[in-house]
């Protein structure tokens, strides 16, 4: 005899569940290795070495460190070997108290970015998570396959300018002269990502037998580290249902607060496995062509359900399409009925554990 609908629904949330904690909780797989080079005495060399192998270890990328005495800006842009899984370069120069400059070049030495931290206060811990949290940021936009800094050529341009107008004089210009324009510098571009994000989208649910169900959503969510944390309001089309003479509307809205876990298989694509809890508001209004059927309780109940869901996402430039599948399980069984002289009638049962699939667009802010 085979299993009935519900069992195997309950099997296949049970079987997402353990899929997607299994993917959110474990250490993400080899994504490449850095080389980082490093000028500082050797305090600064320990404390720097720690903190980025911590740092990046959640993003799957192993750092390979070397010491030398200094950095030299125009030695970062030359070309370099290049290594089987080599995603990146670091140039970490921290041979001041002042400040501790950052130089990130891509495998092809193709673009360099550049930052540089004033330090108020030495390299104090401050700092160096701060160093951390910008190289982390850095090279999982390089790993979604988005572009950061500024070209080799321009670099190479801005290292001649700032040469020149150290060195060379300011010439003299009389005073009918018109002065010389600036020369047009390219400065440092930062990253072109947003730990934040708007998100707007349209899930397709499967409520019970016969009907599915229609949803709107839009929220927000903040990417720290490894991790990302959504929350989104939610509201459904209208969902009709009638037993004789008697019937009734369901509309459904609330908020849902997600956490999940991005990993990166290819430049292009991500896949981002997660969990979610939701708190559902649904108002029951009737539709009723006899004037004695009433409905049998509130007009509004309130239903918690836990989420467990796979997405693949894709970006192009700013924006990123995500899909997502997976299934809703709610946490108490729910019936909706209405009275009919004192006899109660149930015109629907939605399934406990209800499978989806949605589709959203997110860019940053």
């Amino acid at each position: 005899m085979l299993p009935g609908p519900r069992v195997l629904l309950v099997v296949f949330f049970i079987a997402t569940s353990m899929l997607v904690g299994r993917l959110l909780f474990a250490m993400p797989p080899s994504r490449g290795d850095v080389r980082v080079v490093v000028a500082g005495d050797d305090r600064s060399f320990g404390v720097i070495a720690k903190s980025l192998t911590e740092s990046l270890s959640f993003i799957g990328v192993t750092p390979q460190f070397d010491r030398v005495a200094s950095v030299d800006p125009r030695r970062v842009a030359e070309n370099h070997p290049l290594g089987q899984t080599l995603l990146a370069r670091l140039w970490i120069d921290a041979g001041t108290d002042r400040e501790v400059t950052l130089y990130i070049t891509d495998a092809d030495t193709l673009r360099v970015f550049v930052r540089r931290i004033t330090l108020d206060l030495g390299l104090d811990t401050v700092a160096v998570e701060g160093l951390a949290f910008v190289a982390q940021s850095s090279l999982e936009a390089l790993l979604a396959g988005k572009l950061i800094g500024m070209t080799r050529d321009d670099f190479e341009h801005y290292l001649d300018v700032a040469a020149a107008r150290t060195i060379t004089p300011a010439p003299v210009v009389e005073k009918s002269a018109a002065p010389p324009p600036e020369p047009k510098v390219a400065y440092v571009a930062a990253v072109p990502s947003s730990n934040w994000h708007l998100v707007g989208g349209y899930e397709l649910q499967g409520w019970d037998r016969t009907t599915l169900r229609h949803e709107l959503d839009l929220g927000i969510d903040y990417e720290r580290r490894s991790l990302r944390f959504g929350m989104n309001l939610f509201g459904t089309l209208p969902i009709q249902f009638h037993s004789g003479d008697s019937g009734a509307s369901l509309f459904s809205g609330g908020t849902r607060l997600t956490v999940s876990r991005p990993f990166a298989p290819t430049r292009e694509l991500r896949l981002v496995p997660g969990l979610g809890f939701a708190v559902e508001l649904t108002r029951i209004r009737s539709e009723l062509s006899a004037p004695y059927a009433q409905p049998a309780s509130s007009y509004f109940a309130l239903d918690p359900t836990v989420r467990a869901a796979l997405g693949i996402e894709r970006s192009w430039g700013r924006w990123s399409l995500r899909a997502l599948c997976g299934a809703d399980f709610a946490i108490r069984s729910v019936q909706y009925v209405i009275t009919r002289e004192a006899a109660t009638e149930t015109v629907a049962t939605p399934w406990r554990v209800r499978p989806f699939v949605s589709f959203a667009v997110a860019a940053p802010f």
